[in-house]
This record gives structure tokens, C-alpha cells and sequence, in this order.
């Protein structure tokens, strides 16, 4: 597995409780007598990479699909049949230490793909330990119990690993910019802003009435657009203003641009404000509101 630490993990017999033990590679060499004891009283013995890794744990194979895991490019690291004809296959992507949630993702597409147990598909899940006995009563046979015998451990890479893992990025990173924009929707959809010069508020408003009207999918961009025009052409708010409103609310602008958020806001700010429509309301608002005066002055007939 390539790993130095291990957290092994006897289940007890009774209770179906896991007493854990954290070990480096020598600790865990040295407690094999003490493991074998617990093992004969009836529990069962687990192991797993202590922090992160970046190995994944595929359970409950069988040969068939053993066969398509190394056509296909995902040969085990590490493979342990677990009783007769049943296997479990340690899969190493990477070298360096993934996330618990790309392990996760990544033990689930292959649990899936090949017919594993989903249920052991996380990034933090047990395999067995190999040289001890599976204790599982189904697995009896004339009184004993089948040894978890290690079949292979190159300890190698799969090589399908890289692509795998840039797929899993890619999906990761959509469900989080999903997640963003419905947090940011949900946020302006449950505001309360009000009149005033605000121009948080103001975005908050623009964009509640912008998205009931266009719905969910609605291009962001040109909803930034069309609340920095509209903020433009009131008069009641400067340029900077426009661009606090799109920085802070925005959905999703902390995806959609990343890295350039501020150039982004600004940007669309000064080219709503610069607008020649824009620019020619707010030119006649102007002299509406001289004439107005005008109109009311005393003394003006």
C-alpha cells in the first residue's frame, strides 16, 4: 500500500464495535501475536492508510470483474481475497494524498462500475488485514473460517489513474459551482432589502425580480448586466457603487470569475455606466429634472 502509518481496526464479536489502533509499519509487525489472539477469540481484523492517501478501496469483486479492473486500467495496488472467489482490491491513483471527498467519489464510481458493495464506496472505509481469518458465520466450513490471503500487491499506480482523477475534478468542481449559485440565489431570494441608496440592497432587489422572471438558469453575466444598467440609469448610484452591488452579490462570482472577480465588477460597472443608452437617460433625466425646476420657480411665468 505504500503508506507508513495504519489505523487497524478489531471488530469485537459481541458487540460489533471497532476498537481502533493507530500504527507505523514496524508497530503493527510487532503487534501481530497480540492481533492473532484477538482474531482467534472471534473478531475480525481491519486496515486502512491512516490520514490521507491515495488509495481506495474497492469491495466485494469477484474474478470477472478483477478482470475488467486490469484491462481497463485499474489494476489493485493491493489484492486480498477476502473468502473463496470474494475480493476486495486497494486501487492507488496517486502518489500524493488525496481528499476525503475525491477518494470518496472515486471509490464510488469503481464500486459502481464494476459491481462492488456501494456501501463500503467512502474515502475512510476498512479493508481487511491479510493473514488473519474472516469470521463471518456465512463463510463457516466444517467448523473453520477462510484466511484473508494477500493474492497480489505490486503497489503500483493504476493507469487509468490520471484521467480518473481529472474527470472526478471536473465533476467536483460543477456540484460546487452548483452549490454556490443556489446559495447565492437562495440568499437573494430570501433578502428583505428596501428602498434607498444601498446598492447591495439594490442588487438584491434588481436580481429577485430578474430571476423569478428568467428562472434558475438564467445567464448571470447578463443579469449582472442588466441590474448594472438599470443602477446606472436611476442616478442614484456612482460607479463604484454598481460594482460593490455585482462583487457581493453576483451568484456564483466566486466561480464564474475566479481570480478576477474585481476586474470583473469593475469592468461591467464602467462599461453599463459608459453605455450611450445609458449615458443618453441619464443625460435626459437631467434636463427633465432642470425643466422641472425651472417649471416651479417663483416668479416664472
Amino acid at each position: 500500500m505504500g503508506t507508513p502509518r495504519f489505523v487497524v481496526g478489531i471488530r469485537d464479536a459481541r458487540t460489533g464495535l471497532m476498537m481502533h489502533r493507530k500504527w507505523s509499519r514496524s508497530e503493527l509487525e510487532r503487534s501481530v501475536p497480540w492481533l492473532k489472539r484477538m482474531n482467534a477469540r472471534g473478531n475480525d481484523i481491519y486496515v486502512r492508510p491512516d490520514g490521507d492517501h491515495g488509495l481506495v478501496l474497492v469491495d466485494d469483486l469477484n474474478a470477472e470483474a478483477l478482470e475488467r479492473m486490469q484491462r481497463e486500467g485499474y489494476a489493485p495496488a493491493a489484492l486480498l481475497e477476502t473468502s473463496p472467489g470474494n475480493f476486495q482490491a486497494w486501487v492507488k491513483l496517486s502518489e500524493a494524498p488525496l481528499s476525503v471527498a475525491v477518494r470518496t467519489r472515486a471509490a464510488q464510481g469503481l464500486a459502481q462500475h464494476y459491481g462492488g458493495d456501494l456501501n463500503s464506496a467512502d474515502g475512510r472505509h476498512f479493508g481487511r488485514l491479510a493473514g488473519f481469518t474472516n469470521r463471518k458465520p456465512q463463510h463457516t466450513r466444517h467448523n473453520r473460517q477462510p484466511y484473508v490471503l494477500a493474492q497480489a500487491c505490486p503497489g503500483t499506480i493504476a493507469g487509468a489513474a490520471a484521467a480518473y482523477l481529472a474527470q472526478i475534478a471536473q465533476g467536483l468542481d460543477k456540484e460546487a459551482e452548483e452549490q454556490e449559485r443556489r446559495e447565492r440565489r437562495d440568499a437573494l431570494q430570501s433578502a428583505r432589502p428596501g428602498a434607498g441608496r444601498d446598492p447591495i440592497k439594490e442588487y438584491q432587489r434588481q436580481a429577485q425580480r430578474l430571476l423569478a422572471q428568467y428562472g434558475a438558469d438564467a445567464d448571470l453575466s447578463r443579469v449582472d448586466w442588466m441590474i448594472a444598467t438599470a443602477m446606472a440609469k436611476s442616478g442614484r448610484f456612482t460607479l463604484q457603487d454598481i460594482a460593490t452591488g455585482i462583487r457581493a452579490c453576483s451568484p456564483n462570482v466566486d466561480r464564474r470569475k475566479m481570480g478576477h472577480i474585481e476586474d470583473y465588477a469593475t469592468r461591467t460597472a464602467a462599461k453599463a455606466w459608459s453605455d450611450p443608452g445609458v449615458r443618453q437617460h441619464r443625460e435626459q433625466a437631467r434636463q427633465a429634472q432642470r425643466a422641472g425646476v425651472l417649471d416651479t420657480a417663483p416668479g416664472v411665468d
